[in-house]
């Protein structure tokens, strides 16, 4: 199991209530993800986003508010979908949708919405989190906006 004291350095941006929120749920469900270890010096600046297999929000990074607009908790309990608008590329959204089903990694760039409906592009790296029995227990993101 990867040492907490490690993540909590590298998780530049989660406060100090979400940080203890992505460590129960890595306890209560026997995360297994030790290769996150390079990809979070990979992905510094970028806004972390864990949801349950079933997709939904369960904690995210203070610095998503810059992107999105939404203050973390505001997202908390809602799919990523709730960003998603008309001009986000419904191709894209197979290929993500097709990657989650075999509970596979990928990389994806998405026109998403912020709160105040303005457009931007997301670019994603999301990796599927597996627990001790290596049945999929969550999803991690690694989120950055991109000029559309």
């Amino acid at each position: 199991m990867l040492s907490w004291d490690l993540v909590g350095k590298l998780l530049w941006n989660l406060d100090p209530e979400m940080f203890d929120h992505m460590e129960i749920l890595a306890e209560e469900n026997d995360w297994h993800f030790n290769y996150f270890l390079d990809a979070y010096s990979h992905f510094q600046g970028y806004s972390l986003v864990i949801t349950d297999k079933d997709l939904n929000i369960q904690c995210c990074s203070e610095n998503i508010k810059k992107m999105t607009g939404y203050e973390n908790y505001e997202l908390i309990g809602h799919q990523p979908r709730i960003l998603q608008g008309h001009k986000t590329d419904s191709n894209s959204k197979l290929l993500i949708k097709k990657a989650i089903q075999k509970e596979l990694p990928f990389t994806a760039r998405l026109v998403n919405y912020r709160k105040n409906e303005e457009a931007y592009g997301c670019e994603i790296h999301a990796f599927p989190i597996f627990n001790g029995k290596s049945e999929l227990s969550h999803f991690i993101a690694f989120e950055t906006e991109y000029f559309v």
